[in-house]
């Protein structure tokens, strides 16, 4: 298994909607660099830092200047459309990305609208294979982990595996346990995420909040063995997180950046991956 982060491993240092921005919001060459400083092998670059929107001169400067700091890159987008999806293999081949990530819509959806997820996805085999990019599908609240896998199954194409996130089921809600027993066989990257419940102060509820990996509920130790047995140990193991806004821009960029230092370490020694074998 490879270490990586994608750019949901540092949300507020590239800007969220709503809240305050960063004076200099951390761009695609950026992200690269946070990688070298932790010492990570893989950069999956998400929705949040669109790739479509950057012109042709920019994704090859990306694709370039991660060759030459030996990182591997991965793809990722937000929608199950056949047009979009397409745009985003050609654009995967483009940056030397093998894996393109994408995610439904955060709401729970039923049976019709997995038919039209399963039928969209049909669509967009040709130009997976065309490119020779394999398109992960993320776990979350819009169906539950059998439908997830019954899809992947369905379809039945070494080019659509499963995106496996180990808090996004959360909203179904369903526990870890569900989602790796239905999904670890049909998964071709991880997004290692954390996060703890707490009783809200009246007692009558519960928060779920994020946490730096390995400090949190989630057993990685158990998730990281349970794919391993299903024969998934060479897959890239992504960090993300869900950190809190703090009292300032400021100070939440930099407790993300605490986050992902000690995120990283915890993976590393889970993993047996020493330092000296990551991005140099």
């Amino acid at each position: 298994m490879e270490l990586g982060i994608s750019s949901w491993s540092l949300p507020w240092s590239i800007g969220v909607q709503g809240y305050p921005r960063p004076a200099k919001p951390l761009n695609v060459i950026g992200l690269l660099d946070k990688a070298v400083e932790a010492k990570v092998s893989v950069v999956q670059i998400a929705d949040n830092l669109a790739l479509h929107e950057l012109p042709e001169p920019e994704l090859n400067r990306l694709r370039e200047t991660a060759s030459t700091r030996g990182i591997t890159l991965e793809a990722g987008t937000r929608s199950l459309d056949p047009e979009h999806l397409s745009r985003y293999a050609v654009i995967a081949h483009r940056i030397g990305a093998r894996l393109l990530r994408t995610v439904l819509s955060g709401s729970l959806l039923g049976a019709e609208h997995l038919a039209k997820t399963e039928e969209g996805i049909r669509n967009v085999l040709p130009v997976l294979q065309q490119q020779g990019v394999t398109l992960a599908l993320e776990n979350n609240e819009a169906f539950s982990a059998a439908e997830f896998a019954g899809l992947i199954g369905r379809i039945g194409s070494p080019m659509v595996g499963i995106c496996m996130d180990t808090a996004n089921s959360l909203g179904r809600p369903e526990t870890v346990k569900t989602v790796v027993e239905n999904l670890a066989e049909h998964t071709v990257m991880l997004h290692a995420k954390d996060y703890d419940i707490r009783r809200i102060d009246t007692r009558m509820g519960f928060s779920v909040i994020g946490r730096a990996v390995g400090e949190g509920r989630v057993d990685f130790d158990w998730v990281l063995g349970e794919l391993r047995k299903r024969g998934r140990d060479h897959i890239n193991v992504i960090v993300e997180h869900w950190p809190p806004f703090e009292e300032s821009i400021e100070a939440t960029v930099q407790l993300e950046d605490e986050w992902l230092a000690r995120s990283v370490q915890f993976l590393r020694s889970k993993l047996s991956i020493p330092p000296e074998e990551t991005v140099h």
